[in-house]
């Protein structure tokens, strides 16, 4: 597609917004679905999972903290919690 067939496209639902768009429910729908394409288009939503360099050594720390205070689970008792759950 070109960069004059996009900016076309654009132009019709513009148009065809401003057509349809006959009252405030409507728009602020609108508004809140355009907010939520846009958020999940942005480049940062693409990456499956990003921490910055503080948020990975607080979570590292936290971790830690956990398995010395004993809260943690072998692969095991993982497993056979989840067939526990699998059967309710």
């Amino acid at each position: 597609m070109t960069q004059l067939d996009l900016q076309a496209r654009k132009l019709n639902l513009i148009q065809d917004i401003i057509n349809t768009i006959d009252n405030e429910e409507l728009m602020s729908r609108l508004e809140a679905a355009y907010k939520r394409l846009k958020k999940s288009a942005s480049p940062a939503a693409k990456r499956p999972c990003t921490y910055t360099l503080e948020e990975v050594e607080e979570r590292l720390d936290e971790a830690v903290k956990a398995a010395n205070e004993g809260r943690i689970y072998t692969t095991n008792q993982v497993r056979e919690q989840l067939k526990v759950w699998q059967q309710k």
